[in-house]
């Protein structure tokens, strides 16, 4: 079984390097900064994983852990909520009237040719 590529497969790819390759000294100053970006993100992807399959492998402990924690919690911690002035306006009546209170001034007028 052979593989068959499109006919200007080989230069294309040449002319992106190319291209790659004029862009390089733009990219230069930056370069000690991709490379600590690069190795942070596979670091952290890293760590990651492991923290991951250790919760997986352990995972009834950390439920314990974390409802133990949360039950030793006082809730006097927790900040206390903001008192905004204006209270009514967020305890508004929404009434909807059983019948409809047109004034007579509203009502429909006679058809002209009936």
């Amino acid at each position: 079984m052979t593989i068959h590529r499109p006919q200007h497969f080989y230069r294309e790819v040449a002319t992106d390097f190319c291209q790659y390759m004029y862009m390089l000294p733009l990219y230069l100053p930056y370069f000690p900064a991709l490379i600590a970006l690069l190795v942070g993100k596979a670091v952290v992807s890293v760590l990651l994983a492991v923290l991951v399959m250790f919760l997986v492998a352990h995972r009834s402990e950390a439920v314990h852990a974390i409802t133990a924690a949360l039950k030793a919690f006082p809730t006097a911690w927790l900040a206390p909520s903001p008192v905004f002035g204006f209270h009514e306006i967020c305890f508004a009546s929404l009434a909807i009237p059983t019948a409809p209170r047109l004034t007579p001034l509203f009502q429909r007028p006679p058809p002209l040719f009936a």
